[in-house]
């Protein structure tokens, strides 16, 4: 929601809100913000100081957003995506999709961890994977298998 004024039709964000359902949110190392995903791939990061978001970056529209993750170490995003591929955001320098892993999974990524050295993920595949984080290689993968005891 915007307000106009009619004088000089000058704009400003009034409130915003997500315009498709919210998949996944995570709080980085500040308590008063976090990062929200939806369906439609907007990424927003909210402020809750006053519930306006600081910021909203897309990396697909067609491709919907599935899951976040805020990295405590550099505040850096990563994401899950329907189309498999791991996306990471720059959100302290305000730019868009800085690297991506393609087809990180086949099907979607359904979770997503990292630390300093690390990134995690879980796709719809049923496997787990470990990639380094500053080459983005996969270093390891554990699927898993139903079976009766």
């Amino acid at each position: 929601m915007y307000r106009v004024l009619v004088n000089d039709f000058s704009f400003l964000l009034h409130s915003d809100s997500h315009s498709a359902k919210i998949n996944d949110i995570s709080f980085g190392k500040d308590s008063d913000k976090f990062v929200a995903i939806d369906e439609s791939g907007a990424l927003k990061v909210w402020d809750l100081s006053d519930y306006k978001p600081l910021q909203t970056l897309y990396a697909n529209k067609a491709v919907g957003g599935v899951c976040c993750f805020i990295s405590k170490d550099d505040g850096t995003v990563m994401t899950g995506w329907r189309d498999g591929f791991l996306r990471c955001f720059d959100i302290a320098q305000h730019k868009a999709m800085i690297w991506e892993v393609a087809n990180a999974h086949r099907g979607a990524i359904t979770q997503v961890y990292a630390d300093s050295n690390y990134i995690l993920t879980g796709g719809e595949d049923g496997a787990v994977r470990v990639w380094s984080r500053a080459a983005r290689k996969l270093l390891i993968q554990f699927n898993g298998k139903v079976g009766k005891f």
